[in-house]
């Protein structure tokens, strides 16, 4: 019974990950990790972090509207 309920979940999970949903999704990961970094006392992580979260927004087209 849990089996096929997770089954189902996991289903519809799927079936709703359309490519906008996941970009939005994506940019709200980023926004969080980059919020995160930009508020924490070490430049090393701005250093480290932010650009690569700008490659990954430029990679996949993922623009920073905030």
């Amino acid at each position: 019974m849990l089996k096929t309920l997770l089954t189902l979940l996991v289903q519809t999970l799927l079936s709703l990950a359309t490519p906008e949903v996941l970009k939005k999704m994506a940019d709200m990961l980023l926004d969080f990790v980059e919020n995160f970094v930009a508020g924490t006392a070490s430049t090393i992580d701005d250093d480290l972090v932010l650009p690569l979260c700008r490659k990954i927004r430029e990679a996949f087209d993922i623009p920073d509207n905030d």
